[in-house]
């Protein structure tokens, strides 16, 4: 089935229904406009949870967004037919939806948002914002995903579905007498579903769901539910009378199959201890991450895509070890996705020399914030890079992670972090605060924060050697009247050690305590370097024991590197300087085995 539109406004559709029967959607050809084509999967393809005898997306509804000021709002062509129309997916590729010719202004940021369900007549989504169930509750099967087009302008954007809905079995130990009615309720439903915030929303509603016994042990009911992320409190109900049993503590989300078991019986009905636990099958069919390998014995999740990446984020925050070991295979982008860091990581996360593009997170009244909340002691991040993050959030702030005491090796950064704290913030390039070892890493992200804010760590207590920063960083003062900024550190203290590295970004800052690499220090800084414009031109804004060793480089940095790579005579790194190149930075390199 062809399904033709003609589009006469300068941009493209705000609700299309699409399927990859598709030959021809837009046919305008406006000047400066450009073709795009949109892709949404469900099914083998990403992870969905879901298997084929758990229902088939029949249609898929897209709506897109324009960047407007601070906000979105539709991007709504003239002459466009926006009720949704049934079409039945490709016989040859059943979980798949195209939408070819879609004419966007290349100056603009667009977001694309996707809905997927078997029947247009249980669910309204000529609003994506606010899809709502139209007849009953959410027992059928539904799919949601969102993407975006800014600064890449790829010609083609796919988007990955996952459940809008979770499912929610009971399931029996023992033996239940056939035709026995059970009823499990109290369970806060919403009727509608937010693609852009991804989560539930609208009315809420408590619906009973009704099971019956089978004879043997087994699922006595299974149904699905549009819930938010958050532990609720279920009742169950026996039909005979036999009392009611609450179940406390039930953990519901989006995407997410819960299993609850226990000993439901003719006899002690008042006594069943029932046990959530959030399964990782969806009807006992283990799910097939895409990109995703599990080796040393269930340990060590090796990662090749953005699904994979999120798979072993979502073991960790369920892991209370939080020691899942983790090796990028490829390149990941995470472009469009809003990130939650990994609190407390005590595991080895090596990036094996791979990069994540477009970590973002937008989290402005949170502390500790980057790819990880905080990395514990005997946690490691190595060989990593990231690039293009944006990230923006409260105290300790940094790209790899806001809190360290573990340890940071060879990892690099680009994009842009930012703290908004008034009072004690601390933000860097590569953490917000260092109590660990940061050894051999790069920042090129420009940093900006209140209180304490350097291009590799806001504030550091511990070690920190053979560093760069190329990035500019900018404070502010706080209430206190103070700020501590540095091209490298923010402030050096508590017997931190900071030994063989530089800084060329701009320094602004306010007060006293403003340095090309160190903004105050009350510890030790050996052989740094700093070449960029500084507010007072110090490398070091407060030196309070004449400990500090910052000089500024002008022109040629061959004497510079000769005097860091003797500081490093004990590490495995060292300095290298094309001197071919009068304009070239020191480089850092492995020191070849002797």
């Amino acid at each position: 089935m062809n399904i033709k539109r003609n589009i006469f406004a300068m941009l493209a559709a705000a609700v299309l229904l699409a399927s990859c029967s598709q030959d021809e959607v837009m046919t305008a050809s406006l000047d400066g406009l450009v073709p795009v084509t949109l892709s949404a999967a469900v099914g083998d393809g990403v992870q969905t949870r879901a298997a084929t005898d758990d229902g088939e997306a029949m249609r898929c509804v897209i709506q897109i967004l324009e960047k407007n000021g601070d906000g979105w709002s539709n991007a709504i062509g003239l002459g466009l037919e926006k009720n949704p129309i049934d079409v039945e997916p490709d016989v040859n590729n059943p979980a798949q939806f195209t939408l070819t010719d879609v004419l966007l202004n290349p100056d603009k940021e667009y977001i694309f948002l996707f809905w997927a369900d078997e029947d247009k007549e249980f669910y309204d989504a000529s609003d994506l914002e606010n899809v709502k169930i139209v007849n009953g509750n959410a027992t059928n099967i539904a799919w949601q995903g969102k993407a975006t087009w800014n600064k890449t302008k790829e010609s083609t954007i796919t988007a990955e579905l996952t459940h809008a809905v979770a499912k929610v079995t009971l399931n029996s130990t023992t033996t239940v007498a056939s035709g026995r009615k059970f009823v499990l309720s109290n369970l806060k439903e919403y009727n509608g579903f937010n693609v852009l915030d991804g989560t539930a929303n609208g009315d809420i509603v408590t619906p009973g769901h009704e099971g019956t016994g089978t004879g043997a042990s087994g699922d006595l009911l299974s149904f699905y539910a549009l819930v938010t992320d958050e532990n609720q409190e279920l009742k169950l109900t026996s039909g005979e009378g036999g009392g009611v049993v609450s179940i406390p503590n039930v953990p519901l989300a989006p995407n997410t199959h819960v299993v609850l078991k226990g000993d439901v019986q003719d006899a002690g009905w008042t006594t069943v201890n029932f046990t959530a636990s959030v399964e990782t099958t969806w009807d006992s069919t283990p799910i097939e991450i895409i990109g995703l390998e599990i080796a040393d014995g269930g340990t060590r999740y090796i990662v090749s895509s953005p699904a994979a990446l999120e798979a072993w984020a979502t073991e960790m925050k369920n892991d209370a070890t939080q020691n899942l070991n983790c090796t990028l295979a490829a390149d990941i982008d995470l472009t469009g996705k809003e990130w939650t860091p990994i609190p407390g990581y005590t595991g080895a996360f090596d990036g094996d020399g791979k990069t994540i593009t477009g970590l973002t997170i937008n989290q402005s009244s949170e502390n500790n914030v980057g790819l990880f909340a905080s990395i514990g002691i005997e946690g490691t991040v190595k060989n990593l890079k990231l690039d293009d993050v944006n990230i923006t959030a409260g105290s300790n702030v940094g790209a790899i992670a806001g809190e360290n005491s573990g340890t940071i090796e060879n990892c690099s950064v680009s994009g842009s972090v930012t703290s908004s704290n008034m009072s004690s913030d601390c933000v860097g390039g590569i953490v917000g605060q260092n109590n660990g070892t940061i050894t051999g890493c790069h920042s090129s992200a420009t940093v900006e924060g209140i209180a304490y804010v350097g291009g590799i760590a806001g504030k550091s207590n511990a070690s920190i050697t053979a560093c760069s920063s190329t990035g500019d960083v900018t404070a502010t003062k706080n209430s206190t009247n103070y700020s501590y900024v540095g091209g490298v550190v923010g402030q050096n203290t508590n017997g931190a050690i900071l030994t063989a590295c530089y800084a060329t970004g701009n320094v602004k800052g306010g007060g006293e305590y403003v340095g090309g690499v160190v903004g105050g220090n009350s510890s030790t800084v050996t052989a740094c370097y700093w070449s960029g414009a500084v507010a007072g031109d110090k490398g070091i804004g407060s030196d309070v024991t004449g400990n500090g060793e910052a000089q500024k480089v002008v022109g040629d940095w061959t004497e510079a590197k000769e005097d860091m790579n003797a500081a490093l005579e004990d590490y495995d790194w060292e300095w290298s300087l094309d001197t071919t190149n009068p304009d070239a930075l020191p480089t850092l390199v492995k020191k070849e085995a002797n």
